[in-house]
């Protein structure tokens, strides 16, 4: 683990700055925001003078980034760029143009990053200068660790494969920061997203209760490829004029590994075009993903036994490989020949899911019927990923659409092992943001509409009665007198708030549609059997409370069954009889029981501080 220098000043150090660490004065020195006249000297003398620990450098495209604290004590990123060195052949002109092109390269970098710092996931920019004459661009320094270096860590096979349903997260979220992109002017494309280019962020969270909560607090870094969008209109007209993209290619190229093949040649038609697409990001994310999920990055894996590829060393050109061959589905850890007890032992979430289900039915941990149903369910994940890895951007999923499928992956997980389980249809992932998003607002929508009708309902009916003369007899029990609006208004208003209360604590919606409505119909009929008992002097009163009552109850149904049928199945695998077993007490229960103790070692989560 690298020494923590956050808290460390040179004062405190008792020592010289000079030993140690390198006196980084930053001239010319421009903030990345902008500031009245009375912040800026405050806001100048934070970021002009730095102390720099080369011991942190790390390379990052044509930059390298160092960790620097600043007089206060402040951590902060330094990236400097690397100039090229000066080939014996070149002459002064040549070498001047080749400094001014890695010169706009790297100031490239920085307005894309500084239109992007705003933005959660994305580090925030402090401004930009030269140190010892040379460009440099101060940043926050992010505190965590790497995909790169964290996949091994929180691998449970010693194929370095993660749990399907950590890795479906961690894609959730990977594609969340895509969208975000989009938000800013026409949008942007990242270009080189790989796992040495996500971090996890630890100093809010901890890593495990990141990993307990399910929710990971990830960071992009090093725009060296990135680009800002442009509108078609202005890509369409600009005729034979050289884009930035054509001009800098050779410097800003993506991780090989990872790139789609439109990032990997300059030899293809309409490339500008195909270049200023978030389909590129798609195409690495997802490569990403792929790797936590297989262990292994596309086309390392053993070729396919059905010898339909050529192995990945036959084929010279990586454009070539990704454009002719067709990547293999990837073997997740809960693939055949497994240790599925071993497995489970490092996987909480999935142990929680599959232990009272797989109890009832009488499987063991190591059963090969367990092991196959959670296959089925992370083939969705699968059929996901592949989805993104088309070599034809053009049939590649928008970001938002992959983000939809993970959440629904990742929301459905638990309830679709048990589905799986049983033999049921599994709750699916579409992958339709669009198609989402409206049914999302026809929900709110009709919920809204809903709403609004049973409450004007409620408060109508409240008041036709309010006052009313009425006489209640129940059995020898006799009343009479007015009756209050108070009592009619929640006399109608609690069957309903009864039902939606009881179906959104209810862990699906199937379940939530039948507690709803078994909550809703056990508050209704003692109502009714009040009201056929009473006696109103005035028959619309009645007339109108009952009608009142069958709004309510129809009202109320509809939103529960509205939910129910936003749950569409897909096909489910066929199951083999398995024999019942006594039920637990509790899915807590059930887990101690069916996986053992679960093992969570703080070694296996420990974090490190990069660039």
């Amino acid at each position: 683990m690298m020494t923590d220098l956050a808290s460390t000043t040179p004062q405190s150090l008792g020592r010289d700055p000079m030993v140690g660490l390198r006196l980084a004065r930053v001239d010319g020195f421009e903030p990345a925001i902008a500031l009245g006249q009375d912040e800026l000297p405050a806001y100048l003398r934070r970021f002009t003078i730095l102390f720099a620990d080369d011991a942190t450098m790390r390379r990052g495209g044509i930059g390298r980034v160092t960790r620097a604290v600043n007089a206060q004590g402040e951590a902060v990123a330094l990236k400097q760029l690397i100039l090229p060195t000066r080939d014996e052949f070149d002459d002064d002109a040549a070498h001047e143009a080749l400094v001014a092109k890695f010169k706009a390269a790297f100031r490239e970098e920085y307005e894309c990053h500084r239109a992007l710092s705003g933005l959660k996931g994305f580090p925030r920019l402090y401004g930009w200068g030269e140190v010892d004459g040379v460009p440099a661009i101060v940043m926050e320094w992010v505190e965590g660790e790497t995909l790169a270096r964290l996949r091994s860590r929180l691998a449970v096979d010693d194929a370095g494969r993660l749990s399907p349903l950590v890795a479906a997260r961690l894609g959730r979220d990977l594609f969340d920061l895509l969208c975000r992109m989009s938000l800013v002017g026409e949008g942007f494309v990242h270009r080189d997203i790989s796992p040495a280019n996500i971090m996890v962020r630890t100093a809010r969270l901890p890593l495990d209760r990141q990993l307990a909560e399910g929710t990971f607090d990830l960071c992009l870094i090093d725009f060296g490829s990135s680009l800002a969008l442009e509108p078609a209109s202005a890509v369409a007209g600009t005729g034979g004029k050289a884009s930035f993209t054509e001009r800098y290619a050779t410097l800003r190229r993506a991780t090989v590994a990872y790139a789609p093949p439109e990032m990997l040649t300059d030899d293809i038609p309409d490339l500008r075009a195909l270049r200023m697409s978030p389909a590129i990001d798609v195409y690495a994310a997802a490569s990403t993903v792929y790797e936590l999920i297989a262990g292994v990055a596309l086309y390392e894996a053993a070729p396919s036994t059905s010898g339909s590829r050529k192995k990945t060393r036959d084929i010279a050109s990586p454009y070539r490989l990704k454009m002719d061959t067709r990547p293999d589905y990837p073997i997740g850890a809960h693939a055949p020949g497994c240790d599925l007890t071993q497995l489970l032992r490092r996987e909480p979430d999935v142990v929680l899911a599959a232990a009272e289900q797989a109890q009832q039915l009488g499987l063991e941990p190591d059963s090969e019927e367990l092991r196959d149903a959670l296959a089925f369910v992370d083939a969705q994940l699968f059929d996901v990923v592949m989805a993104c890895l088309s070599s034809h951007q053009k049939d590649r999923p928008e970001p938002a659409a992959v983000e939809a499928a993970l959440s629904a992956f990742c929301d459905h997980y638990a309830q679709n092992v048990g589905r799986s389980l049983r033999g049921e249809p599994l709750t699916p992932c579409p992958m339709d943001a669009s198609g989402r998003a409206v049914r999302r607002a026809l929900m709110v929508g009709a919920t809204v509409v809903c709403g609004v009708v049973w409450a004007v309902v409620v408060v109508s009916a409240a008041l036709l009665a309010s006052g009313a003369r009425v006489t209640a007899t129940l059995g020898s029990l006799v009343w009479s007198g007015s009756l209050p609006g108070i009592i009619a208004a929640l006399a109608l208003a609690l069957p309903g708030i009864a039902g939606v209360a009881a179906g959104a604590l209810a862990r699906d919606r199937r379940s939530g549609f039948l507690q709803g409505v078994l909550a809703l119909s056990a508050c209704e009929v003692p109502v009714l059997v009040v009201a056929a008992c009473s006696v109103f002097s005035q028959r619309a009163v009645m007339g109108g409370l009952v009608a009142a009552l069958v709004a309510t109850y129809t009202l109320t149904w509809f939103l529960l069954a509205m939910g129910f049928a936003f749950e569409l199945p897909v096909s489910a695998p066929r199951r083999t009889k398995a024999q019942m077993a006594t039920p637990l007490a509790g899915g807590a229960a059930a887990a101690r029981t069916f996986g053992g103790p679960v093992e969570v070692s703080s070694d296996s989560i420990s974090t490190t501080k990069e660039a």
